[in-house]
C-alpha cells in the first residue's frame, strides 16, 4: 500500500483520557509504524508534537471559545478548523474523524460550501442514550445538517452494531459503510488461579454518569446485605468520583469499594490480572475499550446490552443485562457472585478467544487503512 498522508481530527491522551482517545492513539501509532504520515488536530491538545507509544506525531490545536455558550463554541471550532485546513489541506490525502460531532459537521460543511476537496472517513463513538445521533438531533435544523453529512461524508465506520441503526434513523445512508470494531494489543496469555470465595470485581474507565456506576453501587449494596462477599476496584477518575465516594459511605461499602485512580496502560493490565471478573454497567456505549482490555486479560465480563461489545457476549464468556435497570443488574451480579470459580476461568478464557479472533489491533488498524486508501484513491480518480 502506498504511503497515505492522514489528518486525524480527534483528541489524544493524556490530554483527554476517554476510550475514543486511547483508540485513536493506538490507530495512529500503528499507521505511523506502517510507514504512513499522520498528523492530529483536536481542541484539547496543544500545537506541537505528541508521543504515542513508540512514535511521535505532529499535533494542531483547534481553538474553541467554550465560555460564550454552545453556539459560539461551535462557531469558533468551525472557524479555527477552517483556517487550519485552508493552510494545510494540500499536505493530506484523506481525513479521519473520530465522532459524529463538531469536527465531522465542520468538515462536511467546508466540503459543501468551500473549496475543501478531501475525502473523509467518520467513526461515530457511541450508540443510543446521549450518543452521536442524540447530539445531532439536539442541534437546530438537524435534518438539514444530516443532509450535508449524508452527501459530503465519503465513508462511515461502524464500531458497534447499534450505531448503524442510529445512523439509519437519522437518514444517513449514502456514505460507504464499513464495520470495523475497536482494536486492542494482544499480550501474552495469562495463567489464572481458581478465584477465591471473596470475588474481586474490577471496572476501568472514566467515571461519568454514562458508565452507570451509581446503579452498580446500589446493586452491590443490596447484595452485601444478602451476605455476598466481594470487593470492587474502580480504576480511573472523572467528574462523578466525589458523588460515588459519598454513595459508598452512605451504602456502607467503604471497605469493599476502592477508588484506585488513573493508571498507565501497563498498570491497568497488571490490575486486571489480579481481578476475577470485569463489570461495565453503562447506560450507553459504543465499542468499549475497557471491556476489550478486560477480555484480553482473560476476564469474564458483565455488560449491559448497549449494542456494542455485548453483541459478542453470551453465557460462555460473561453475563448481560438491560441498561439503566438496577434490578436486572442486581440479578446478573448475583449470578456472577454465585458462579463456581472454574466457571469464571472458563468464561474468561472464552472471552480472550473472542478478542484474539475479532479485535487484534494490527488487523483493525490495517482494515481502517484499507478504507482510507479506498476513498482517497476513488477521490483522486
Amino acid at each position: 500500500m502506498n504511503e497515505l498522508r492522514i489528518l486525524v481530527v480527534a483528541n489524544l491522551p493524556p490530554f483527554v483520557m476517554g476510550g475514543a482517545e486511547h483508540q485513536v492513539a493506538r490507530l495512529v501509532e500503528c499507521w505511523v509504524r506502517s510507514g504512513h504520515h499522520v498528523e492530529v488536530a483536536g481542541h484539547r491538545i496543544p500545537t506541537g508534537y505528541a508521543t504515542l507509544g513508540q512514535v511521535s506525531v505532529r499535533t494542531h490545536r483547534i481553538r474553541v471559545r467554550s465560555h460564550l455558550g454552545r453556539a459560539m463554541r461551535g462557531i469558533s471550532y468551525f472557524l479555527s478548523l477552517a483556517v487550519l485546513l485552508r493552510k494545510n489541506s494540500s499536505r493530506f490525502d484523506v481525513i479521519y474523524v473520530r465522532g459524529l460531532g463538531d469536527a465531522a459537521l465542520s468538515i462536511c460543511f467546508l466540503k459543501r460550501f468551500t473549496s475543501l476537496d478531501l475525502p473523509i472517513l467518520v467513526c461515530p463513538i457511541n450508540a443510543r442514550g446521549s450518543g452521536d445521533a442524540a447530539f445531532i438531533r439536539s442541534l437546530p435544523g438537524w435534518r438539514k445538517l444530516v443532509s450535508v453529512i449524508d452527501t459530503q461524508c465519503d465513508a462511515i465506520n461502524i464500531i458497534a452494531p447499534a450505531i448503524e441503526h442510529d445512523l439509519r434513523s437519522l437518514g444517513i445512508c449514502t456514505p460507504i459503510i464499513t464495520r470495523i470494531p475497536n482494536g486492542v494489543p494482544i499480550g501474552p496469555p495469562i495463567t489464572r488461579e481458581r478465584p477465591p470465595s471473596v470475588r474481586r470485581l474490577v471496572w476501568t474507565g472514566r467515571i461519568t454518569r454514562q458508565k452507570g456506576l451509581d446503579l452498580l453501587l446500589d446493586a452491590l449494596s443490596a447484595l452485601a446485605e444478602e451476605g455476598f462477599r466481594f470487593t470492587l476496584d474502580l480504576v480511573g477518575d472523572g467528574p462523578e468520583q466525589g458523588s460515588l465516594m459519598n454513595q459508598c459511605k452512605t451504602n456502607g461499602l467503604d471497605e469493599r469499594v476502592h477508588f484506585v485512580g488513573r493508571l498507565s496502560p501497563d498498570k491497568v493490565r497488571e490490575h486486571l490480572h489480579q481481578a476475577d471478573a470485569f463489570v461495565l454497567p453503562s447506560r450507553y456505549e459504543g465499542m468499549s475499550n475497557s471491556a476489550l482490555e478486560a477480555m484480553e486479560a482473560s476476564l469474564p465480563v458483565l455488560l449491559t446490552r448497549c449494542g456494542g461489545i455485548d453483541t459478542y457476549i453470551d453465557e460462555r464468556s460473561g453475563w448481560l443485562c438491560e441498561p439503566d435497570n438496577r434490578r436486572a443488574l442486581e440479578d446478573a451480579l448475583r449470578e456472577l457472585l454465585t458462579a463456581p470459580g472454574d466457571a469464571l476461568l472458563t468464561r474468561g478464557a472464552h472471552a480472550r478467544k473472542i478478542v484474539e479472533q475479532h479485535f487484534a489491533l494490527p488487523t483493525v488498524a490495517e482494515q481502517n487503512l484499507s478504507t482510507l486508501y479506498k476513498i482517497s484513491k476513488g477521490h483522486a480518480e
